[in-house]
């Protein structure tokens, strides 16, 4: 009798602990990663006034790879004007990391001179990937900023996603 007694109270505290650990949240959670990589709205404001003043570069889709500053540029540009400057250049920050750190700041937009339209297609589609709606939701605004700016056909997917996502703001 008193087996039956200690392998029904095992088993009752292996079914609560299995429960609990059911209930509590996981570490790859998608709100924890919502929390944690928040849209950096200085930067969107940023970008507006370059795009506004014409610093734009209007390449195709894939060109970023190419663009994009190499870190000894990213390294020269934050020994000369500090993280302050550098952090208007990405379009969230991540808040796991020390803010003067570059890891702190996700999702580069441009040269340091100009708005990349490559740039934020990729930041587009990144965002996306990872569900951080209100950084994609920034990225096609301003694709859609840099198409009327330029005159060039929109992007099919730039209107579409700014209506899908309305309700993640």
């Amino acid at each position: 009798m008193r087996k039956k007694t200690q392998k029904a109270t095992i088993v009752f505290f292996a079914a609560g602990f299995a429960l609990f650990c059911a209930a509590s949240p996981t570490v790859g959670d998608d709100a924890e990663k919502k929390n944690v990589v928040n849209l950096n709205v200085a930067a969107l404001e940023y970008a507006k006034k370059l795009i506004n003043e014409g610093h734009v570069v209007v390449d195709g889709r894939g060109a970023w790879s190419q663009d994009q500053p190499s870190a000894q540029e990213e390294n020269e540009f934050i020994r000369r004007h500090g993280f302050v400057e550098y952090a208007k250049w990405h379009l969230a920050v991540d808040e796991r990391h020390p803010e003067n750190s570059k890891a702190h700041f996700k999702f580069p937009y441009g040269d340091f001179q100009n708005v990349h339209r490559c740039a934020l297609l990729a930041v587009k589609n990144r965002a996306a990937q990872y569900k951080y709606y209100d950084i994609e939701n920034a990225a096609a605004q301003l694709v859609e900023m840099i198409e009327k700016a330029e005159k060039i056909p929109a992007t099919p997917r730039s209107k579409t996603i700014l209506q899908n996502h309305e309700g993640h703001r």
